[in-house]
């Protein structure tokens, strides 16, 4: 059996000072609120918010969850949908089930002024009670820019501003080309990003996502790059490609492992086959995910 390591993608001490940091400044700036305020969403659709929102619901994915932290927001946060990637930060939030089918009773009861993520129809039933909804990105995040540009539109509608968002992108931007000066001259490593489905079936992360833009800035070689966004590969496909580094979602593990004719993959047989928390891939620790990409694709050229 191939010897597996969950990789749990957690900021380090000098990486959550320095958010805090950012928070606490933004607060004693006194001028970041600018409500009422304007935001389109992924959708087309206008979010206008009259005052701060005080009550924020989050129907997924933990995306937004990570955003709110890092925008000094979580204490507002009143529920969430079901995910066991959510901070520890939001955890105490009642719980409103499954992403694509919450519970919208609760969801009322709650009294959101907000309501971040989740489904058309949920929004729709939502809306029709006058609390604001808003999901960016509903074609797909394709990378850091469409990121920062979802990070920016939150800002906006927690905090009046993007101010406080616009600082944790320099601070993240920063990070990031650090990062990949450090790997220059690296060899590349052949690399698959994957999502197992309930029966074990196949996702990989083409290009135009954020995956494959951590995987190129890590000095790594998407394998799956002649496909576009996410789509279905088969376990034929996937041996075919031959990867030299696997990650899957930390929740998807066991489903890839199951398969023991995927044994001849060289990731497999060198044991760098890796669960990862697929949920800051699209969240404001950007940062922090290259990090680990560019630690578990070149180990040692890092510092921890």
């Amino acid at each position: 059996m191939t010897a597996l390591r969950i990789t749990r993608w957690l900021p380090t001490t000098r990486a959550m000072l320095g958010l805090w940091a950012l928070v606490l400044w933004t607060l004693m700036d006194g001028a970041h609120a600018a409500f009422p305020v304007q935001v389109s969403d992924g959708a087309g659709q206008v979010v206008q918010l009259a005052k701060k929102p005080q009550r924020i619901v989050v129907l997924g994915p933990a995306l937004y969850t990570y955003m709110l932290v890092d925008l000094g927001a979580a204490q507002r946060v009143v529920g969430i949908t079901q995910s066991s990637d959510n901070p520890v930060e939001v955890q105490s939030a009642q719980p409103l089930g499954q992403s694509l089918l919450p519970d919208v009773e609760r969801i009322i009861q709650l009294q959101p002024d907000l309501v971040l993520g989740g489904t058309a129809a949920t929004h729709k039933q939502l809306l029709s009670l006058g609390i604001a909804c808003f999901a960016g990105g509903r074609g797909g995040l394709q990378g850091s820019q469409d990121v920062f540009a979802l990070l920016r539109s939150v800002g906006q509608l927690v905090e009046g501003d993007s101010k406080l968002a616009d600082r944790l992108i320099e601070q993240t931007q920063a990070e990031m080309a650090s990062i990949e000066s450090k790997l220059h001259g690296s060899a590349k490593s052949r690399v698959a990003v994957l999502y197992a489905g309930p029966r074990g079936n196949l996702f990989a992360a083409g290009a135009e996502t954020p995956e494959d833009e951590l995987v190129e800035r890590s000095a790594g070689q998407n394998v799956f790059g002649h496909l576009r966004h996410h789509k279905p590969v088969s376990v034929e496909e996937l041996i075919r490609q031959q990867p030299d580094v696997i990650l899957i979602d930390q929740n998807q593990l066991p489903l890839l492992t199951a398969q023991t004719v995927l044994q001849s993959i060289p990731a497999m047989r060198s044991r760098r086959v890796f669960g990862i928390n697929a949920a800051v891939h699209g969240s404001s620790r950007l940062g922090v995910a290259l990090k680990s990409y560019a630690r578990l694709i070149h180990p040692g050229v890092l510092s921890p």
